[in-house]
């Protein structure tokens, strides 16, 4: 008889760490660019508009011999009944015979491989030298893309946090995201020194900055073209809807752009205004294909680089399968039979 096993967010967070889902996530894209691993057309309700919808993200890694989905659930009257407003639940399955293997809690997976992914993004495509790190955003992503960024980035040394829409914000998180960051970093067995302070001028300081993470709900620019010094490399996680947009389109000009998806790019992602302005008529490659080094990311120290990381379903099983993988070693979770 087959046996599935559930983990709750408890069990996920007694295994799981930036360093190995990092890791895992590059792998995972290197898989979709060599056709070892597909991603799934997305699946968007809305049982009410704007207050109620699901979406749906899917798709099969080879070598790792699963398939599977996740499925995010956003209901804002939960607010009203003591129960979280997102949703999010992983399941996996054995890609030879379809049996399911694991159901699990997708919050803290999300959290971890969205900052893993914006990580990457800056260590295949931000200069080398690179030592100032703006966040712009400064919700529950922010310590995660940050924390990710110093392990593939150990030359940062400045941190910023700004929140352009609402600028006071920066300084109110400061002190919460600092502690979450190091936590983050001790669960990976590093500790980093950095300095990290709260900004109130985004232009400020968008001109000093060498990478720059957004991660915002944002519906329009934040950052404008003229405010970017040449050199400066974006890794843009917010935009994962129709109609989102966190950077000026008019940035994508000249920069070389990069994509977790193409398809998604076009329609979902940070990349979405520039294609039907005709600002952008395609992307440069996928993530995955500068990784394998079937493509040059950066080309010179002067150019722009973007990374719209438009989140899929890729990110989510293979980080299910490291933590599966260790939840089996360990015991963790509730077994039960189909």
């Amino acid at each position: 008889m087959a046996k599935i096993r559930i983990l709750n967010k408890k069990d996920i967070k007694k295994v799981i760490n930036l360093k190995d889902i990092i890791d895992a996530t590059e792998k995972a894209y290197v898989q979709k660019a060599t056709g070892d691993a597909e991603v799934w057309p997305m699946v968007f309700h809305e049982f009410d508009p704007g207050h109620a919808d699901l979406d749906i993200k899917s798709g099969n890694l080879n070598q790792a011999g699963i398939y599977g989905l996740k499925v995010v659930s956003f209901f804002d009257s939960n607010e009203n009944k003591n129960l979280p407003v997102l949703t999010g639940t992983s399941m996996i399955f054995d890609i030879k015979t379809g049996q399911p293997k694991a159901v699990l809690n997708a919050g803290p997976i999300t959290d971890y491989r969205t900052g893993a992914a914006g990580a990457i993004g800056a260590k295949y495509l931000a200069r080398e030298n690179s030592e100032n790190l703006l966040m712009a955003g400064c919700g529950a992503l922010a310590p995660y893309l940050i924390a990710a960024t110093l392990l593939t980035m150990p030359k940062i040394e400045k941190i910023t946090l700004v929140n352009p829409k609402n600028p006071d914000h920066a300084e109110e998180r400061l002190e919460t995201i600092r502690e979450r960051v190091n936590e983050l970093l001790y669960e990976s067995g590093v500790a980093a020194f950095f300095d990290m302070k709260a900004e109130s001028d985004t232009e400020k300081a968008v001109a000093e900055a060498d990478v720059i993470l957004t991660a915002t709900p944002s519906y329009e620019p934040m950052i404008k073209k003229e405010w970017v010094k040449p050199g400066t490399h974006f890794s843009c996680v917010g935009s994962d809807m129709s109609g989102k947009q966190e950077i000026d389109e008019n940035i994508m000009a000249g920069a070389l752009v990069f994509g977790d998806d193409l398809q998604q790019c076009k329609n979902v992602g940070e990349c979405e205004k520039a294609f039907k302005a005709g600002i952008l008529t395609e992307l440069r490659a996928e993530i995955g294909d500068v990784i394998s080094g079937k493509i040059a990311g950066r080309l010179s120290d002067e150019d722009i680089t973007v990374f719209d990381s438009t989140g899929i379903a890729l990110q989510d099983l293979v980080s299910a399968a490291c933590i599966l993988t260790e939840a089996e070693k360990l015991g963790l979770g509730t077994t039960a039979d189909l």
